[in-house]
């Protein structure tokens, strides 16, 4: 694992590497040397906030899930998780390791935790489609016939289809869990042996306690709204970071909606399942033949490209992993009683 991890990342440098030969390397140190440094921090600042935001809008509706977590919780859950993030090649590391942080808020109990990520993301994914819709519609007035727009719609139609795709089957949870505990009987001679603490009733409470979760945010019209209204303000701050370092460069050829069309890119081939921890390489292609394509030229997009990842990762690399490290040892340590003393 370790060794097909080095190979692949290995391989998105070296695409990195390719990119940057190929489009002035002299001029793209030209930029690079000569960014506004006070802009550089102005960036990094607003991805700060940009991750408050993110915690914030899950936050909003962990109280009517039936989590009992303070502000700073959730904000110490969700940036520990979004350390996976960054570092392997799918997000669903990073929301189960969410989920199983937050089980102490919750009775120790998977079913809540689940059913708040669930409709955060539900969440994430309508401020994405909203925003970028919009950005699109600004750009582009009606809708072209251009390849790129039209991969452009084809995304954001995509997008709602797996949001309405994700709802329905939360909705039908009683059902998923009869098929559950049908195959939890075909294997609990096997689970009982490799744990002598499974006990299968604990999946009816889990399915039980997520229907109800999902039952009273639905009742909690109010508190969605503005789960919503967050993220979508958090959209348009990952757009922000991108024109701050855009501008630090001296670069002004591209609107923050334009950027914002990138950004919808990127979030797509970010979340594709390719074995490249961080999307290295495949990301940054992506970005910057979207800039490349809106009429930034090749050396200012591959640049920008370039200070952004380094601006993001500069930020997020060591907030995030102080976190899920620390979260990785409490989860370690030996429980000890009153005197504190070590339990058998």
């Amino acid at each position: 694992m370790k060794v097909g991890r080095a190979i692949s990342l290995a391989l998105g440098l070296f695409v990195v590497i390719l990119m940057v030969a190929l489009f002035n390397p002299a001029e793209i140190w030209h930029y690079v040397s000569a960014a506004n440094g006070y802009l550089l921090f102005a960036a990094a600042l607003t991805e700060v906030v940009g991750g408050f935001l993110y915690s914030l809008a899950w936050y909003i509706i962990l109280k009517p899930a039936g989590v009992n977590a303070s502000l700073r919780q959730a904000y110490v859950i969700t940036m520990g998780s979004l350390f996976l993030i960054y570092t392997t090649p799918t997000g669903v590391a990073a929301e189960a390791v969410r989920i199983d942080m937050t089980k102490r808020h919750a009775a120790n109990d998977y079913g809540a935790p689940t059913a708040s990520v669930i409709v955060h993301r539900l969440l994430y994914a309508l401020g994405f489609v909203t925003v970028a819709g919009f950005a699109t519609f600004v750009v582009y007035g009606a809708i072209s016939t251009s390849p790129f727009i039209r991969t452009i719609m084809l995304t954001i139609v995509t997008t709602l289809v797996l949001v309405f795709v994700v709802l329905v089957g939360s909705l039908k949870a009683t059902s998923l869990k009869r098929h559950v505990n049908g195959i939890l009987r075909r294997l609990q001679p096997i689970l009982t042996h490799l744990s002598k603490n499974f006990d299968p009733t604990q999946v009816d409470r889990a399915f039980d306690n997520f229907s109800a979760a999902l039952r009273r945010v639905g009742r909690s019209p109010l508190r969605l709204l503005a789960s919503y209204t967050v993220i979508a303000t958090r959209w348009v701050l990952v757009s922000v970071v991108a024109v701050l370092v855009m501008h630090s460069i001296g670069y002004y050829g591209l609107s923050i909606w334009e950027v914002m069309i990138v950004m919808m890119i990127a979030e797509i081939v970010s979340t594709t399942p390719i074995t490249i921890p961080g999307m290295l390489g495949v990301l940054d292609a992506a970005v910057i033949g979207s800039y490349i394509a809106l009429g930034a030229p090749a050396a200012v997009a591959t640049t920008v490209d370039i200070l952004t990842r380094v601006v993001i990762y500069a930020v997020n690399i060591p907030l995030t992993g102080s976190f899920f490290y620390t979260w990785i040892n409490k989860r370690h340590e030996i429980p000890r009683d009153a005197r504190g003393n070590k339990k058998s």
